[in-house]
């Protein structure tokens, strides 16, 4: 008892919290720390920093909460990864409803902005990253950008499914959707930025008439 009351924090996140309660638990019961460790990564502090963009500095609960995301995506527990999708949209709905926020949506991502996902959408959003499929409405967006950019539209639509997967297991600025956040991602990417996968078309432009 004397060793756990010196050895409040347990995960050395600089707060005494219940996940060091739980960690404390299950050394009681006989378990090494690497055990714990990797039986629930997500009680513990990621020694990598988030994108400062992310406003999610080290030991803060925005942090946290994108560790905890991101482990519970690298389970692949269907129950968990659902759980991770809905902290997610939680956390931006929460960001983007507190006084003084401020984001305009663009023209392609208003209608699909920060509205409460029903649970038959969360499914099917999920469904889409895994088997990376997209509904028609989307691709004919991201195919009209694609021409625009003269870029090839798998690779549009590829960057579009990492921008999906991103928002959720490495984060997002606060208060954007996952599917705003996506869009943004395809809108910088360019085929010579080094996490891009967008590729330039071989495909002529049309020319104009009278020309």
């Amino acid at each position: 008892m004397k060793y756990l009351l010196e050895k409040k924090d347990q995960n050395k996140d600089g707060e005494n919290d219940f996940d060091d309660v739980k960690i404390a638990r299950m050394k009681a019961s006989g378990m090494s720390d690497a055990e714990i460790k990797k039986k629930h990564p997500e009680l513990f502090e990621s020694d990598s920093p988030h994108l400062r963009q992310y406003s999610a500095p080290q030991g803060s609960k925005r942090d946290k909460q994108l560790d905890a995301t991101k482990a519970d995506l690298a389970s692949g527990d269907p129950e968990r990864v659902a759980r991770a999708y809905r902290r997610r949209e939680k956390m931006e709905k929460k960001a983007a409803s507190a006084s003084g926020f401020k984001n305009k949506p663009r023209k392609d991502t208003k209608k699909e902005s920060l509205t409460r996902m029903t649970e038959s959408q969360l499914r099917e959003t999920i469904r889409e990253i895994l088997t990376e499929k997209l509904s028609k409405k989307t691709k004919a967006t991201l195919k009209k950008k694609a021409e625009k950019r003269g870029l090839t539209p798998g690779s549009v639509y590829a960057e579009f499914r990492k921008g999906l997967a991103a928002w959720a297991s490495s984060g997002s600025r606060k208060g954007m959707s996952q599917h705003q956040w996506a869009h943004a991602r395809v809108n910088s990417a360019t085929p010579s930025k080094p996490w891009a996968v967008v590729k330039k078309s071989k495909a002529k432009k049309k020319r104009k008439k009278g020309k």
